[in-house]
């Protein structure tokens, strides 16, 4: 399975431990990363955390045994190279050409197809001395993607610039230089829909549901990352994930039911997943003093009102209708049942949901999973004849659900080929 191929290389600096949390967050949305550090660098962090982290040993001496040809090894391998922290020793010895150790070798070898980024890090003489600069300049010219510092108090006291861009910020413009070497032929396109309807009450209350489409953002990265072509629709308070170019938000359950229908109709998906939390329930009207009011209201309900009637009516069930209103007839549709029924019960749940929506795979949770952070945890998938397997996070559900549907494209494109 392709992922995002990472090298990042450590130089000596003490904000190198924001690198380790720049590497979590990489792995986290699916990514490969290998590091490469200098040897100063190994004297801010250990190669514990960085080999935990990653999975992989870390690069330190190009002429270690069975190492000799990493240099031109990671080169290849990796999709972007990207120094972080970069300090100013490490900068000026890259823009002189100097290889005197592994991340400036590395550095000599780079193919210039690729992402190369350098993200600065130092104190604020050190960044503004002339010779910094002159190698930042002449380092752009050739191409390298030079990151801006941040601007604050320093390690050592000083305020100014020279301070590491924040890892979140790092993690973004990785990302976006990423998505820009996308090949043209993605694996397939697909439809996530994600977070939870609001159904406004009057100008300032609504009713909703626990979703804060945090599964949802985890799987639309992990699937963007992974070469397929994302369009996400989600709640306007739902987690955006970093990754996905194409996003469609939405608010209540009419304008999830028209953006969903325009999408389908218009576009040709190969699969959608569908775990947007749709209210079964939409605001009709509200009563209080004597009055009637059709909703939602405009205004706020005064709070010194004692008695408020909320009358609700029940919506249709948006999956139900997918696949007959697709534009892909054979499209393979995932939907998610969140249920606080257990074992019997619950499976009755899922069966009846196959036998209304068709869909191709049910994936089952329960509010137990629900952590301290509101993050879903615990899910199983369903196919029509039994339980595939339990899942414990997101990310490794999605990559459950990307083997199910590949196999399933596999099966439709056999089909098809049988019948040609």
């Amino acid at each position: 399975m392709s992922k995002y191929k990472i090298l990042l290389k450590i130089t000596g600096s003490i904000a190198v431990y924001k690198s380790a949390y720049l590497i979590s967050k990489l792995i986290q949305n699916g990514c490969e990363v290998r590091c490469a550090a200098t040897q100063s660098a190994m004297q801010f962090i250990g190669n514990a955390t960085l080999e935990g982290l990653t999975g992989t040993p870390v690069y330190t001496d190009g002429f270690e045994r069975g190492e000799m040809m990493s240099h031109i090894n990671l080169v290849k391998w990796a999709d972007l190279t990207i120094v972080v922290p970069a300090s100013g020793n490490t900068i000026n010895k890259l823009a002189a050409g100097i290889a005197d150790n592994l991340v400036t070798s590395l550095f000599l070898v780079h193919d210039w197809s690729k992402p190369y980024l350098i993200v600065p890090a130092m104190n604020t003489s050190m960044y503004n001395h002339p010779s910094t600069q002159a190698s930042l300049r002449k380092l752009e010219e050739w191409k390298v993607v030079i990151l801006p510092t941040d601007e604050g108090y320093l390690a050592c006291g000083d305020i100014g610039k020279g301070k590491l861009l924040e890892p979140d910020k790092i993690f973004e413009i990785i990302m976006e230089h990423l998505q820009k070497r996308k090949p043209d032929m993605a694996k397939g396109k697909i439809l996530i829909t994600s977070g939870g309807t609001k159904e406004n009450i009057d100008g300032v209350r609504y009713i909703s549901n626990l979703s804060t489409g945090r599964t949802g953002s985890s799987i639309a990265n992990y699937f963007s990352n992974n070469g397929w072509d994302v369009t996400f629709l989600l709640s306007e308070n739902s987690v955006i994930p970093l990754s996905v170019n194409s996003k469609i938000f939405y608010t209540d359950y009419n304008t999830l039911k028209i953006k969903l229908l325009e999408q389908i109709s218009s576009n040709f998906f190969d699969a959608i997943i569908h775990l947007a939390a749709v209210s079964d329930f939409k605001v009709d009207s509200v009563e209080y003093e004597g009055k009637r009011f059709n909703s939602p209201l405009t205004e706020k309900i005064p709070s010194s009102v004692k008695d408020v009637k909320i009358t609700l009516t029940p919506t249709s069930k948006l999956v139900d209708g997918i696949k007959q209103k697709s534009k892909n007839e054979k499209i393979i549709l995932t939907a998610f049942k969140f249920t606080t029924n257990t074992g019997l019960a619950a499976k009755i749940e899922v069966d009846d949901l196959f036998n209304r929506s068709n869909a191709d795979f049910i994936v089952l949770n329960h509010p137990s999973g629900r952590t301290s952070g509101c993050e879903q945890r615990d899910f199983q998938i369903f196919d029509k004849y039994k339980k595939i397997d339990k899942y414990p996070d997101g990310p490794k559900l999605a990559e459950e659900l990307e083997k199910l549907i590949i196999s399933r494209l596999k099966k439709i494109g056999d089909s098809n080929a049988s019948l040609s």
